[in-house]
């Protein structure tokens, strides 16, 4: 008996296993699809988008929304002050964190590399909700940037983005630290703090 339980652990321990990795793999799926939106709608019309920010911004936009959820994005980056701050104030950070990023940061994807963009194989994984997916991007310029793009699945079966780490820099730590840093220099005033927050992202073009 024990013999034939040990069996059916083990069977169904590789279908999990297995279930896990296509899983797993849909994480992978969804990153590809960014990346490839990212070369065909971004990189390869630099030359046209270099000179129309506005087009810019509403390229990354159209990719982003699809996979960034910048409601629970903000709401990690508020932290422990989410809570106190008024619905009012968390509609602005939102907007202010999301308008600031896709300003500042788009400009950086026109100087990829297109045909160098490698969506490496899943590595191994933790024991969270999350699936690390890295990618190599290759600068036009040199250099080599690391991109660690963490997705976790959401209620509806979406895999969506919940942290990027690049070059071994995690941004989500990093942002939530920064409007804590703020907070403080700011008296703990959630509106002076948001309004720091956003000039702070714009010194990052």
């Amino acid at each position: 008996m024990s013999k034939i339980l040990s069996g059916v652990i083990f069977v169904f321990a590789l279908l999990g296993s297995g279930l896990t990795w296509s899983s797993s793999e849909g994480a992978r799926d969804a990153v590809i699809k960014v990346v490839d939106a990212f070369r065909t709608d971004i990189v390869a019309d630099k030359a046209v988008l270099s000179k129309d920010p506005a087009l810019l911004e509403e390229r990354v936009d159209s990719i982003l929304t699809k996979v960034v959820d910048f409601d629970d994005f903000s709401k990690k980056v508020m932290g422990k002050y989410y809570r106190r701050a008024s619905p009012e104030q968390r509609t602005r950070f939102v907007n202010v964190t999301k308008d600031t990023l896709l300003k500042t940061y788009g400009t950086s994807l026109l100087e990829l590399d297109a045909d160098r963009i490698k969506v490496l194989p899943l590595g191994p994984q933790g024991s969270g909700r999350e699936t690390k997916v890295d990618v190599d991007f290759q600068m036009e310029a040199g250099g080599m940037l690391n991109i660690s793009f963490y997705m976790e699945e959401s209620k509806k079966g979406v895999w969506m983005l919940s942290n990027v780490v690049i070059n071994n820099i995690n941004f989500g730590l990093t942002f939530r630290k920064q409007f804590g840093v703020m907070m403080q220099q700011n008296k703990n005033d959630i509106d002076l703090a948001i309004s720091a927050w956003k000039e702070s992202l714009a010194k990052k073009s």
